[in-house]
C-alpha cells in the first residue's frame, strides 16, 4: 500500500491540475453570486455650516468606510474602490454624539448594473469633533540667514505685506508663536529682493511645517527687499572743555568704546574716518573729581549712517580729573648753575642746601628725585656784597614750582682782602641788598 501510495507522483499532480481547471470551468459556466468588500474614503461637504458658526472639525477614527457588496465573480475583478463615492453631510451632524451619516453612491453607470442589491456600508456614520474657530493677526518676521560679503552689512528690510491672517482650530492656533519668511543674505554686496513662503514657528523660534495643513493664511507668500550696506569703523574723537578746579589736573578720556562700526552708503561713508563727541558734551568745568558722561551715538551720525546691528550704541565715557600734590625736594647748592656770572667775581652760598617746592600728580611725584630738578640763580648785574637770592627751577613737563628757598650768596672780587686780611672781605660791616628777609 505503501508503494501504491508514494508511485505515480506524476498522474497525481496531473490530476490535482485538471480537478482546478476542472473547478474554473464550473464556477465560470456557472457564475455564482460573490461578497466583496471595498474601502472607500468619505468626503465632508458643507463645511461651510460650521465655518459660518466659527467652528472647525475633526474626524474622529477612520476617514474611510467599508463597502460590502454582491457580483457575479466574473465581474468582481473590474469593481475598484473608485468606483463608489460616500460623502457625510455636515448639515446632518448629530451634535450629542458628533456622528453623521455616510451616504454610498455608485458613480460608474456600467458598475451600477453589475451590482446586485444595494451596497452595505460599515460603519455607517463618521464621527467628529469640533472645536472653535480662530482668526489671528500676526506680524510677518523677517528671518536673516547667510553672511554677507565681506566689508558689507544687513540694513532695513522691508516686508509686503507686514501682516498676515492665520485662522484655524483654536488649539493649533495656539501652538503658533510668531509668522515670519526667511531670507538668504549669502554673498550679498547689494540689496536683496524677492518671495518667500510664509512659515509658522514655535515659542523657541522653530518651524512648524505640520501646522501648515492644520490652518489657513489669508497668503502664502511675502515680498521682501533687505538693504545691504558699506560697513565701516570710525575711531571715537573725544573733544574736551573746560578747566577743572584749582589744585586738580585733567588726566585724560577713559571710554569703554573707543570706536564703532557703522553701515550706510558708501559714497557718505568715504568722507568719514572719525565720529567726533563735541566738547559741549564733555565739559570739566571747576571739576574736583572724574566726570562721567553716557553718550548716545546714535545721534551724533550724520543721515543716513547708522550703527551696525549688535553693535553698542551708548558710550561711557569717563573725564580723568585728578588733585594735584606738594613735595619738598632738597639738594646741594654746589649744583646751583649760575647765569651772569662775571669773572672777576666770586661766587659763594652761606650754606649748602636748598630746597624747592613743587607740585604734580601723586603718580608723577613718586618717580622723581632731585636729581631730576635743575636750579639756577641769576647773578648777572650783581656787585660786591651779600644778597639774597631766588633759586629758579627747571622742572620736568607735569611739574610746576609753587616755592623756592631764598638763601645768602656772597659776591666777591677775586684778589680783594678785607679788614682781617681775608680776601673777598670788605673794609665795612656786610651790605645786604634792599629786600633781604
Amino acid at each position: 500500500m505503501k508503494e501504491k501510495l508514494t508511485n505515480n507522483l506524476g498522474l497525481k499532480f496531473l490530476s490535482i491540475a485538471l480537478a482546478i481547471i476542472g473547478w474554473f470551468m464550473v464556477v465560470d459556466v456557472v457564475n455564482p453570486l460573490v461578497e466583496s468588500t471595498v474601502e472607500v474614503p468619505v468626503e465632508m461637504i458643507n463645511e461651510e455650516i460650521l465655518t459660518k458658526a466659527d467652528l472647525t472639525y475633526e474626524v474622529v477614527g477612520k476617514k474611510t468606510v467599508a463597502v460590502t457588496y454582491q457580483v457575479r465573480s466574473r465581474d468582481r475583478h473590474r469593481i475598484k474602490s473608485s468606483d463608489f463615492y460616500a460623502s457625510a453631510d455636515l448639515a446632518d451632524l448629530y451634535d450629542v454624539t458628533g456622528s453623521i451619516p455616510v451616504n454610498v453612491e455608485i458613480s460608474n453607470r456600467e458598475i451600477r448594473a453589475m451590482i446586485e442589491g444595494t451596497p452595505e456600508t460599515k460603519p455607517g456614520v463618521v464621527r467628529i469633533q469640533t472645536e472653535e474657530l480662530q482668526k489671528k493677526k500676526f506680524d510677518i518676521i523677517p528671518h536673516i540667514s547667510g553672511e554677507v560679503e565681506e566689508g558689507y552689512a544687513a540694513g532695513s528690510v522691508q516686508v509686503r505685506p507686514e501682516q498676515v491672517y492665520v485662522t484655524g482650530p483654536v488649539s493649533v492656533v495656539g501652538q503658533i508663536s510668531s509668522v515670519g519668511i526667511e531670507i538668504d543674505l549669502s554673498g550679498a554686496g547689494g540689496d536683496v529682493s524677492g518671495g518667500a513662503k510664509i512659515v509658522l514657528y514655535d515659542a523657541n523660534g522653530n518651524q512648524q511645517p505640520d501646522l501648515m495643513d492644520e490652518v489657513s493664511l489669508s497668503r502664502a507668500e511675502a515680498e521682501y527687499k533687505v538693504s545691504v550696506l558699506k560697513v565701516k569703523t570710525l575711531g571715537l574723537d573725544f573733544q574736551v572743555s573746560g578747566d577743572v578746579a584749582h589744585g586738580y589736573r585733567f588726566t585724560g578720556v577713559d571710554s569703554d568704546i573707543r570706536s564703532i562700526p557703522v553701515e550706510g552708503l558708501k559714497s557718505v561713508l568715504a568722507s568719514l574716518s572719525t565720529l567726533v563727541i563735541p566738547a559741549d558734551l564733555l565739559n570739566i568745568e571747576g571739576a574736583t573729581g572724574d566726570v562721567i558722561v553716557e553718550v548716545d551715538l546714535a545721534k551724533l551720525l550724520p543721515e543716513n549712517i547708522s550703527i551696525t546691528k549688535d553693535a553698542p550704541s551708548t558710550a561711557t565715557i569717563t573725564l580723568r580729573v585728578e588733585a594735584l600734590v606738594q613735595r619738598t625736594l632738597t639738594f646741594d647748592t654746589d649744583a646751583l648753575e649760575l647765569e651772569g656770572a662775571q669773572e672777576e667775581f666770586e661766587y659763594a652760598f652761606e650754606t649748602d642746601k636748598a630746597s624747592v617746592r613743587i607740585q604734580g600728580l601723586a603718580e608723577d611725584l613718586d618717580s622723581i628725585g632731585p636729581d631730576a630738578i635743575k636750579g639756577r640763580v641769576d647773578v648777572s648785574g650783581l656787585d660786591e656784597g651779600t644778597v639774597m637770592v631766588e633759586i629758579q627751577t627747571d622742572l620736568p613737563e607735569g611739574f610746576e614750582r609753587v616755592s623756592s628757598d631764598r638763601i645768602l650768596l656772597s659776591v666777591t672780587r677775586k684778589g680783594s682782602q678785607g679788614p682781617d686780611g681775608e680776601e673777598g672781605a670788605e673794609d665795612e660791616s656786610e651790605t645786604v641788598e634792599e629786600g633781604e628777609e
